[in-house]
């Protein structure tokens, strides 16, 4: 996409009332983008408006289907056409797998794995009418290696990363598509994190500022690739993890004393 034709760009971020949502819809708007901000919290979304100046907040639940709709149909009247989605709304819980209820499983799973699905399947007659299009989804690096205590939030992240290696390459050569892998990030979703048993949450290395991650984004807009790992190291962790898992458990315990209780 040619940075010279930002501000002839519409772009829709969920999750955009805090954290990496805020961080990005901010870098975009000051790009001249045209920006659609969708989250649950009104007075959030209209802050974060407010301070881009020319954005449109919608209030929606992405873990529900009829809210989706809505948010891509109001879009749609109001500027014509999408150019970018940004699937970054999702949620946590940090508990053993035998500690999990299934209702918990299940919320997980709606608002990580469908939230993104429903926005996906709804944009994507729309970038292909237009004729081209860019779908970034906010994974995780916990949906390349799995973590203790967030098996729930790990399986839906994997799952994110399954479904956009597939849409990747069905839509080869007419929209791009793009992982973003964060690490630990500073934001809301480590407060607001689902924690049962009140545990201190665990991360590997210092977290980094949202503004980071968001930078990565507008990087990987313009110059499209398949994944983008934004944590140090990050990448050796994720090479070194496809060859031996095994060899992977050992180091990351014998360097972090990981315990399990």
């Amino acid at each position: 996409m040619d940075c010279m034709n930002w501000k002839s760009k519409v772009a829709v971020i969920t999750g955009a009332s805090a954290g990496i949502g805020r961080a990005t819809a901010l870098a975009v708007g000051k790009l001249g983008v045209s920006v659609v901000l969708a989250a649950r919290r009104k007075s959030q979304l209209e802050e974060v408006a407010k301070q881009i100046g020319t954005a449109l907040p919608v209030v929606a639940d992405i873990s529900n289907e009829q809210d989706v709709e809505r948010l891509i149909d109001e879009t749609i009247k109001q500027f014509s056409r999408i150019d970018i989605l940004i699937n970054n709304a999702g949620s946590g819980l940090y508990a053993k797998v035998e500690e999990t209820t299934p209702e918990q499983m299940e919320r997980m799973w709606r608002v990580n794995f469908l939230g993104s699905f429903y926005c996906i399947r709804r944009v994507i007659p729309i970038m292909k009418k237009q004729g081209s299009g860019h779908i970034i989804t906010v994974s995780s690096m916990a949906g390349v290696r799995g973590i203790p205590y967030k098996s729930a939030y790990c399986a839906s992240k994997f799952a994110q990363i399954g479904l956009m290696d597939s849409l990747r390459r069905e839509l080869q050569g007419v929209i791009h598509c793009t992982t973003i892998l964060p690490g630990a990030t500073e934001s809301e979703f480590i407060s607001s994190m689902e924690n049962p048993k009140g545990r201190n949450i665990d991360y590997s290395g210092p977290p980094r500022k949202p503004t980071a991650v968001a930078d990565a984004i507008v990087d990987a807009i313009e110059h499209p690739t398949a994944r983008k790992i934004t944590q140090k190291h990050g990448t050796t962790l994720a090479a070194l993890n496809a060859i031996s898992p095994d060899l992977t458990d050992w180091l990351v315990q014998k360097l972090k004393k990981e315990t399990i209780d």
